[in-house]
């Protein structure tokens, strides 16, 4: 992929606006208490733009799996030494497409790449397809970009690992772009290892034809700030959208789900979930909106922002929203906040588990809750191992 030279301080300035987000205040568990999730501290360093850093990947093999192809991309770049495919997963790089996202940090990454990467699949897999994606760089802005096309009635299942080795402060802005056919059903995985330095901002971004359908699973965990804006405008009929994540982070760490998420045409349902788990000084941000348009009849719309507090200097903003302008639809949001269960806690210790890990054993059992909606089996398991968890 050919990369634009470009001041990046000074194309922040001159073409970006980003006070929506710089703005965010969220009351903690005691109300009187705020704090902004800001990202001024971002475009006030000075990074490094050293995106093509090579270094070896062969101690990531491990991550290989019999039943998964699998793509290896290392600082943008695609490994094809170490990848596995079929004839009917091809990965290049094309000529950019015009995309309307109203998000300008989707267009931050854009900005510096002529082309863009492209994983397209022309016909439905008999395995899912593992895409890891390998960072090492110390002090650095890493624009990142990848569309994900999948042909007319094509079915797949999807896994993305995202696994940083950096040992300094690191910017991560990081495109992805869903591309489905008509009658397509996509299954698609996050999960992530970032390094305590890093700042990961995810833009998603899609163009779904009729009869398709996205389910999307993120898990979040590590990095010291992580951002995921869900951009979709979902214009053509019987489409389904939905989107599970988990936060679980602690210490100062911050995170961000931010939605946009329009209904266009006649049957589209749409279902975002969220569960965060917040220790320490964390805090986190659920800013979801679903607009229903006139001829967006028969829609289903779902928001849920479920969280867990574990200390009294946890942070959660939780704003989900409904603009609705058809009356034959279903609609439903909620955002609830709470401590751990007692009588829970006070079960496990009476039965001689410290309360560590009683504690660790019902943390767990919220991020299975999520894990379980996998669909595939194989990437379920896949998921638990590469999380190290035993979910007992």
């Amino acid at each position: 992929m050919k990369l634009i030279d470009l001041n990046f301080a000074d194309k922040i300035k001159d073409t970006l606006s980003f006070e929506s987000l710089q703005m965010l205040k969220l009351p903690n568990k005691n109300i009187e208490e705020f704090k902004r999730f800001d990202l001024n501290d971002l475009y006030e360093y000075d990074f490094n733009f050293n995106y093509t850093s090579y270094f070896s990947i062969e101690e990531f093999e491990y991550l290989k799996n019999e039943n998964f192809y699998t793509i290896f991309i290392t600082n943008s770049r695609f490994m094809s030494l170490h990848s596995s495919v079929n004839d009917n997963i091809t990965f290049s790089s094309t000529k950019k497409t015009k995309n309307e996202s109203k998000n300008s940090l989707y267009y931050l990454s854009e900005l510096f790449f002529e082309q863009q990467n492209q994983i397209m699949i022309s016909k439905s897999l008999d395995k899912p397809l593992l895409i890891i994606n390998l960072f090492k760089y110390e002090d650095s802005f890493v624009p990142l970009s990848l569309n994900i096309h999948l042909e007319k009635n094509c079915k797949a299942d999807i896994v993305e690992l995202f696994i940083s080795k950096n040992c300094g402060n690191s910017f991560l802005n990081i495109n992805r772009t869903f591309n489905l056919n008509e009658n397509v059903t996509l299954n698609y995985t996050k999960a992530e290892e970032f390094s305590n330095f890093d700042t990961s901002i995810f833009n998603y971004n899609s163009n779904i034809q009729k009869k398709s359908t996205l389910n999307i699973v993120a898990l979040d965990y590590n990095a010291k700030k992580s951002l995921n804006i869900w951009d979709f405008d979902l214009m053509n009929e019987d489409i389904s959208l939905k989107i599970n994540a988990i936060i679980n982070i602690n210490r100062d760490k911050q995170s961000a789900n931010i939605a946009n998420i329009l209904h266009n045409n006649k049957n589209i349902s749409s279902e975002i979930n969220v569960q965060h788990i917040l220790n320490d000084k964390s805090s986190a941000v659920f800013d979801v909106k679903s607009t229903i348009n006139e001829n967006a009849k028969y829609a289903k719309v779902l928001q849920s922002s479920k969280t867990t507090l574990l200390s009294d200097d946890a942070k959660i903003n939780a704003q989900p929203r409904l603009q609705i302008f058809t009356d034959e639809l279903e609609a439903r949001h909620s955002a609830t906040t709470g401590a751990l269960n007692k009588d829970q806690l006070y079960y496990l210790t009476s039965r001689g588990i410290s309360n560590q890990k009683a504690i660790e054993m019902i943390i767990e059992s919220f991020e299975i809750k999520i894990i379980e909606k996998i669909e595939n089996n194989l990437v379920k398991d896949y998921i638990k191992r590469f999380k190290g968890k035993t979910y007992v």
